[in-house]
């Protein structure tokens, strides 16, 4: 017997023996229609076994009123899905008031539908391949039902079929929110895998937001690729363990009518779960007050993480309704920590805010159970008072500390020390998303030991942040002093080395400022910002230029404001009413608001930067936003101000938050910051973590080079692939087919694995110098890819991948990367954009006595590759002989082969040939589709007809043809129309009285054309 490998059912029937084994009961979806369990495919709740828990768990409520109990918990409000599932969420953590009668008698008893305090009495049974009813009939692979509610949904891929994917699972689980709807109106998460991968996550949520489980005791990291499934089964489904995320480690964030719903990760839910048992501890009589401190890292969800805690801390028995006050050290970070705590007011309640010292006092002086926001210098001494009175001296209270900063370690008398006189039973937790040694004091001595540590290293290889690239833009000083350089480094490391309140720091602040502040300087800043930002970013990213002072700021803006091409910007600092000069508080040219903000303008000038959608690109801050503020598509932070340690790393991590298709932050140093930098990483590294939280750009160099040379594995040695571009086309295009074939018979996925890789890490770096020498090679190489992705996932007739914005933008790759190099050298060159018509002959003569002909060539190569955009249509064989030309010519032209003048000399030619081109179209009338047939027909130099029987015969042509043309005309299943399209292709030739090899020769070009032309007929009609 032959034998086949293991497919998706034994992956399905392996992943339910792994819940077996955890205890949990197993049937398959038939078996419930024959035990009576199910009557209705429409029906996904098992009713029987929800009041059967009822009756059990509350005996004295009247059978009759069960049934009526179960309706009301099954029948959640809500018109959107979304809320639906926030209610249904509600009354299954936290309950509901069931008023029923008894002999004229009323009782509301408070009831649950889960024994979340006694996991062994509920009921968690495993369903597979339930069908269910809906807009559409599906199947998901694995429900997992507790007391007869459908709560978790597993969809399983092949792990032995390359072509089936997790992201397909994800696929399916977003069309099932649709098609059976009412499925997830109960659904408290979801699992996908195909076993290589395994993720779980939200059923509402992108992609890139579902996460890797990556431990089974909290204490050990698994980062195996191979059994993921074990991981996360054994890890979160133990019954104790689920029931703890479900009831625990689910938010439903509110910011105004947008819902979000999100899970924890599993950092954030053995961490929590580990501090919860250090409070218990620490809260005790004999408690030592000292919780401990938490390393979790910036951008890894440290707000939700502090969320979580005081949540389950506020609800537990042995805390006896504790009050929990979360302190902060700046007011920017705490609005930001106040927001996450608001928008999460479904799972924690109320939240208080002290907006004064009198308001502080009032709040820790009244009733127990409050959650109370508030600034560490509230903690202050008033008039008089020579230490702060005591507030209460109850012990179940908690004050999480938020950032390990000096002002928490103040014990001579400072605000931390008042703090503890003000709560002289409280215990301390600190949360840290930065190393505790950035600070000068021991944090372990004030907080406690280190509870849970998840380090930047961890977070990058789970995906929950993204790696951050450095790149040194340093702008030389135009100053005529021989060691400006040095005295410039001097100052800068000067500026950074001393106490930041002392006398000495703000004079030489003062000096550093004014050097930095030159307008000659700042032009050049602008400028440069424009050109880098609109050469490496994609549509949907976002950045943060960081300012030494406020006026640096605002004549930053200024000058971006004068570029033409620089994207929408804002100015987002802090006002002085004493010394802002009036013109900062009046609207701004360009933008509906003043540079000073009111705090609703600040909040919606964030919403933007938020919003990938929103034209608003660009933010100028100086010490505002850089900690705190969380905009996901943030991926540039350009850097033009000192900073140093704590704040410095706080700084660059506003750029590593997860968004989708966004493949690292960059961080660009226009000021120095690299020594910085680099202590930081230093005390990074010794503060326990296990790798850099920033890669120089070299080193992203490096990862793409290793990805490249992994690609070039596939290539036999003897097959030079260096100069594709240069070979006649028929030899160019058997030779990419030639590579295809071959790989299409060894091992295409992991081909399109390497290209993959490839292809992201090239987003990184393809404006780099030593990258763009490659940049045909790499397109080869993707070219390659994409034909192999056709072979092996044929059309299905106009249907659209569901595609990652990253993959979406990689298919927009320009063949000419070095128009994406030089798209803003117009500024470098110093000279204003200009129109086409720059190009005539005087401007072209005028090239060769120019100094700077290479800053012009470049110039005039933009604008020679727009004019060939509208001259020539994509893919017309005119097109690609002048791009091949211009490529070549201006690669050897960098390269020194041939002296400048012979650059401009080509140019000219090619501008004449471009101008003979336009006069040969209009003279023989062809319309834009007709000349592609014009030039694909005289290209190979049939000197039998005449231009203008030529004409004629074309306008015949594709007038006939076009009457044929059907939607996927060109698709295998549809030969019937190819061959109609075909046919009055040659009835017409056949007219024009063509016959034999020319008949032949014309059909089959003139088909070619065709099916390059309409073959997304009728959108390209």
């Amino acid at each position: 017997m032959a034998t086949r490998p293991l497919g998706e059912t034994e992956f399905e029937e392996t992943t339910i023996e792994r819940l077996k084994r955890l205890g949990y009961d197993y049937l398959h979806a038939q078996e419930l229609f024959q035990r009576g369990e199910r009557d209705s495919l429409h029906e996904v709740v098992l009713y029987g076994r929800l009041e059967a828990f009822l009756k059990k768990a509350y005996p004295a409520i009247p059978e009759q009123e069960i049934k009526r109990l179960a309706q009301i918990l099954t029948a959640p409000d809500g018109v959107k899905l979304i809320n639906r599932n926030m209610h249904f969420h509600q009354m299954l953590t936290k309950g509901l008031e069931f008023s029923y009668e008894v002999n004229d008698e009323t009782y509301t008893p408070h009831v649950f539908p889960i024994d979340w305090e006694h996991p062994e009495n509920n009921d968690f049974l495993v369903v597979n391949q339930l069908p269910i009813e809906g807009r559409m009939s599906r199947r998901p692979d694995i429900v997992i039902y507790i007391n007869g509610l459908p709560l978790i949904v597993f969809e399983l891929k092949n792990p032995n079929n390359e072509q089936a994917t997790v992201y397909d699972a994800y696929t399916q689980i977003q069309n099932y929110t649709y098609d059976i709807s009412q499925l997830f109106n109960y659904n408290a998460f979801v699992v996908i895998s195909d076993n290589v991968e395994t993720k779980h996550g939200m059923p509402f949520a992108d992609y890139d937001f579902f996460a890797s489980w990556k431990s089974i005791d909290g204490r050990n990291v698994d980062n195996n690729r191979a059994n993921t499934m074990r991981t996360l089964i054994e890890g979160l489904f133990p019954k104790d363990r689920l029931l703890n995320y479900i009831r625990n480690f689910i938010v439903f964030l509110e910011e105004g009518s947008k819902i979000t719903k999100i899970g924890a990760k599993y950092h954030q839910f053995f961490g929590v779960n580990f501090a919860v048992n250090e409070a218990i501890r620490a809260t005790r009589p004999d408690g030592d007050r000292k919780i401990g401190v938490m390393y979790h890292t910036t951008g890894s969800g440290k707000s939700l993480s502090m969320l979580f805690f005081a949540g389950i801390l506020s609800r537990h028995p042995e805390m006896e309704n504790p009050s929990i006050v979360i302190q902060v050290d700046r007011n920017d970070l705490d609005e930001q920590l106040h927001d996450t705590f608001v928008q999460g007011k479904s799972y924690i309640g109320h939240v208080h805010h002290a907006e004064n010292t009198e308001q502080l006092r009032t709040l820790l002086r009244g009733e127990a159970g409050q959650i109370i926001f508030s600034t560490i210098e509230k903690f202050r001494k008033k008039e008089g008072e020579t230490r702060h009175p005591v507030l209460s001296e109850r012990r179940n209270i908690v004050v999480i500390a938020d950032e390990a900063h000096r002002t928490q370690a103040g014990f001579a008398g400072g605000f931390a020390a008042q703090l503890r006189y003000a709560l002289p039973n409280a215990s301390y937790i600190g949360f840290t998303g930065t190393p505790v040694d950035f600070v000068d004091n021991n944090t372990e001595e004030i907080f406690g030991h280190i509870i849970h540590r998840y380090d930047m290293a961890q977070a990058v290889e789970d995906k929950a942040t993204l790696p951050i690239y450095y790149e040194s833009r340093l702008i030389p000083l135009d100053l005529s002093a021989g060691d400006i350089d040095e005295k410039y480094r001097k100052i800068i490391e000067e500026a950074g080395g001393d106490d930041e309140e002392s006398e000495s720091y703000k004079r030489k602040w003062a000096a550093l400022e004014k050097v930095v502040g030159t307008p000659k300087r700042l032009r050049r800043l602008a400028k440069d910002i424009v050109s880098h930002f609109n050469q490496v970013a994609n549509p949907f990213q976002k950045a943060m230029i960081v300012c030494m002072s406020r006026r640096i700021a605002v004549d930053l803006y200024n000058y971006l404001r004068e570029i033409p091409e620089c994207p929408p910007v804002e100015v987002i600092m802090t006002g002085d009413v004493s010394k802002d000069p009036k013109e900062w508080r009046e609207v701004q040219p360009g933008s509906k608001y003043a540079h000073i903000k009111s705090k609703k303008e600040q909040e919606e000038v964030k919403a933007k930067l938020r919003d990938p959608e929103d034209p608003l690109k660009f933010v100028i801050v100086v010490d505002m936003w850089l900690t705190g503020m969380d905009a996901k598509p943030l991926s540039y932070l350009y850097v033009d101000k000192p900073m140093k340690g704590h704040n410095l790393m706080q700084a660059i991590a506003r750029v590593n938050r997860v968004f989708p298709g966004k493949e690292g932050g960059v961080v660009v140093d226009y000021i120095g910051i690299a020594t910085s930098l680099k202590e930081a990483t230093h005390k990074y590294t010794q503060s326990g973590g296990t790798g850099s939280p920033t890669y120089d750009i070299s080193e992203a160099v490096n990862i793409f080079m290793n990805h490249l040379e992994t690609v070039r594995g596939f290539i036999p040695s003897d097959i030079d692939v260096q100069n594709w571009r240069a070979k006649p086309k028929i030899e160019r295009e058997d030779f990419i087919a030639d590579l295809v074939n071959m790989l299409l018979n060894r091992d295409p996925e992991e081909y399109i694995q390497a290209a993959t890789k490839l292809e992201k890490s090239y987003q990184l770096v393809k404006h780099q110098p030593e990258v763009l020498e490659l940049a045909d090679e790499v397109m080869l190489y993707l070219m390659m890819k994409a034909q192999l992705r056709k072979h092996l996932r044929p059309s299905t007739g106009g249907s659209k991948e569901n595609k990652t914005l990253e993959e979406r933008l990689s298919e927009l790759i320009d063949n000419s990367l070095l128009a994406k190099e030089t798209v803003d050298i117009f500024q470098i060159a110093g000279i204003e954009r200009p129109d086409i018509s720059i190009l005539d002959d005087a401007f072209l003569a005028d090239l060769t006595k120019k100094e700077h002909v290479d800053l012009r060539l470049k110039l005039l190569k933009k604008l020679l590759e727009d004019q060939i955009k509208v001259t020539f249509s994509q893919g017309s064989p005119q097109s690609k002989a002048l791009s091949e030309l211009l490529e070549k010519t201006l690669r050897d032209y960098h390269n020194r082969v041939i002296q400048a003048a012979d650059v401009v000399r080509v140019m000219i030619n090619m501008r004449k040939e471009m101008e003979e081109e336009i006069r040969k179209r209009h003279d023989l009338g062809l319309s834009e589709e007709e000349i592609e047939f014009y030039k694909a027909i005289t290209a190979m130099e049939q000197e039998a007809f005449s231009n203008e029987f030529l004409a004629s015969l074309i306008h015949k042509v594709v007038k006939a043809l076009k009457k044929q043309l059907a939607v996927d005309w060109t698709s295998p299943h549809r030969r019937d129309v190819y061959a109609k399209v075909k046919l009055a292709v040659k009835q017409v030739l056949m007219k024009e009285k063509i016959t034999g090899q020319q008949l032949q020769f014309l059909t089959n070009k003139f088909m070619e054309q065709a099916e390059q032309q309409y073959k997304n007929w009728p959108m390209n009609a």
